[in-house]
């Protein structure tokens, strides 16, 4: 028997290079044409395919039938083929039906037709565009007492981040994300529903170039996430961004049994531009910032920078289990300029000249220990932190519904070296589940210490904190539940108590002290990823 289906199937050879190996368009009109085009093409291929299937169903089913017409097929060929179009197929006797892999073949190429030309409506001049749209509910109360004032804030918050993604070459790649947010606090970039009709500021929270001279070396510049960055609201807040410089480099590890890899990281970070000359004498009447915050009168203020090294081990474990092992080590310069940031007393250079705009009041206040109340100088004589931080992972903590339940526990402890009382922060978590379509479920739970000399409040994470990013002591909870593959409701909670109060010995004064009744903090949250 011979099948004259030959006809289809060169017809779908000579569309197909037509289709995938379409030309970058010049505009956008070119580009809304091409992709009409393209897309009317599949709509044929894919009623060929059907035309197929059912030829082939009916020679499986009715071998003896020697001239099948399409019109008998009419249920299953699609409008987009009229019958009266098409020829007619006719069978000489076949003994089997044709292999089913030439089907299987081509529906595999039609789904890869069809996933490039998303790409290219996703794309538009070799630039890819994501990000997400966050809604948050957001609560945070608290009782007063004789040691704080009580706090009931309950609000209704956004925000928008748009990424732009291109590849220039296979070692240059640039990064720009766009982000709501006020320009007050650099540790949000939340807007609140409010402010009558007044549009919120967008502005740019990413902006870098990635230069990869080979596969295993990255350098960086521009405005970018720190280098050990991570989002477990440990050492940083999920929205700073830094500006400056970080290199990576990977290192194979031959037939390691604990670690595959070793990565060598750096960052060098510029904070501020002060551009001051000279600090000028403190007095009443002539108040001098600086020198308030320490800096001796008649020497030149530098910028703050962080300067920040470590490695990174990763290994897999088997049988799903997989590590991470990272030591590094923060070192600030001329820290104190944060604290004078968020006084009163700021100077216009710190922050104001820098993005062009006066702002209407100092920056988010930290926790951290002052020498004076509400002063311009850390306790802490400094900040060079050492941190550790071990991570297991697995992929299948345990089978939900027929599949698997991935999960991780990490446990992390930093020390300020320059510090010689309260200088340490702790804390673990661990997470069960994933959400990544419709039923997905995840369990988070992290108990955080932070005491007010180990880290920089003005950095640390401020959900956590809630007004006390450091000296405080957390319980975090989470559950989120999938409701779409593109959006997912988040619930978390917080139960946070101040770790440690004032001592005007040490020269230690804190705004929240111990015995501040417990902070709770609510936030639930629809997030819609695109």
């Amino acid at each position: 028997m011979t099948l004259r289906y030959t006809t289809t199937i060169i017809a779908l050879l000579l569309l197909a290079p037509l289709c995938s190996g379409a030309a970058e368009p010049r505009d956008i009109a070119d580009f809304k044409r091409q992709l009409s085009e393209q897309q009317k093409q599949i709509d044929e291929l894919r009623a060929m395919l059907q035309i197929q299937q059912a030829l082939l169903a009916r020679i499986a089913s009715e071998a003896k039938q020697p001239r099948i017409e399409l019109a008998s097929l009419q249920p299953v060929i699609p409008a987009a083929l009229p019958v009266s179009k098409l020829e007619t197929f006719e069978v000489q006797a076949l003994p089997t039906a044709p292999p089913a892999v030439n089907i299987r073949k081509m529906e595999d190429s039609l789904k890869s037709l069809g996933s490039d030309v998303e790409k290219i409506g996703r794309n538009l001049g070799g630039i890819a565009f994501s990000g997400y749209f966050r809604y948050r509910f957001d609560a945070q109360l608290r009782h007063a007492n004789s040691f704080a004032p009580g706090l009931q804030n309950v609000r209704s918050r956004y925000r928008l981040r748009l990424n732009l993604d291109k590849e220039f070459s296979s070692k240059f790649r640039f990064r720009l994300q766009l982000a709501t947010g006020p320009y007050l606090s650099q540790l949000t970039d939340d807007t609140d529903f409010g402010a009558f009709g007044v549009k919120a500021p967008f502005s740019i929270a990413e902006a870098y170039v990635a230069y990869s001279p080979i596969s295993k070396i990255t350098l960086k510049a521009g405005r970018m996430r720190d280098a050990f960055a991570d989002d477990s609201r440990f050492v940083w807040d999920d929205d700073i961004r830094l500006n400056g410089f970080d290199e990576s480099i990977v290192l194979p590890i031959k037939g390691g049994s604990l670690f595959k890899s070793i990565e060598l990281r750096s960052g060098q970070y510029i904070i501020t531009n002060p551009n001051t000359l000279i600090v000028p004498p403190d007095s009443t009447a002539t108040p001098s910032p600086y020198a308030r915050a320490g800096f001796p009168v008649g020497s030149r203020v530098g910028a703050a920078n962080l300067f920040h090294p470590g490695i990174v081990a990763k290994g897999d474990l088997g049988s799903g289990w997989s590590q991470q092992l990272i030591f590094d080590t923060q070192v600030w310069r001329n820290p104190n300029q944060f604290a004078l940031a968020s006084t009163s007393l700021a100077p216009a250079g710190l922050i104001n000249t820098a993005i062009g705009i006066t702002l209407p009041g100092a920056i988010a206040a930290s926790s951290n220990g002052l020498t004076t109340p509400g002063g311009p100088m850390f306790t802490a004589p400094d900040f060079t932190i050492a941190r550790i931080d071990y991570r297991l992972d697995r992929t299948n903590f345990f089978t939900l519904r027929g599949k698997p339940v991935p999960g991780y526990m990490q446990f992390q402890a930093a020390r300020n070296l320059s510090a010689s009382f309260l200088r340490d922060s702790v804390m673990g978590t661990i997470s069960i589940g994933a959400t990544k379509k419709f039923g997905d479920m995840r369990f988070l739970y992290a108990y955080a210490l932070k005491d007010a000399n180990s880290l920089i409040g003005q950095f640390t994470d401020e959900d956590m904190g809630t007004g006390n990013s450091s000296n405080s002591a957390v319980h975090s909870l989470r559950f989120d539940f999938g409701l779409a593959k593109f959006l997912s409701w988040q619930n978390l909670l917080y139960i946070q108590d101040a770790r440690r109060g004032s001592n005007a010995s040490q020269r230690f004064f804190v705004v929240t002290p111990r015995g501040t009744n417990t902070t709770f903090r609510y936030q639930g949250q629809l997030v819609f990823t695109f």
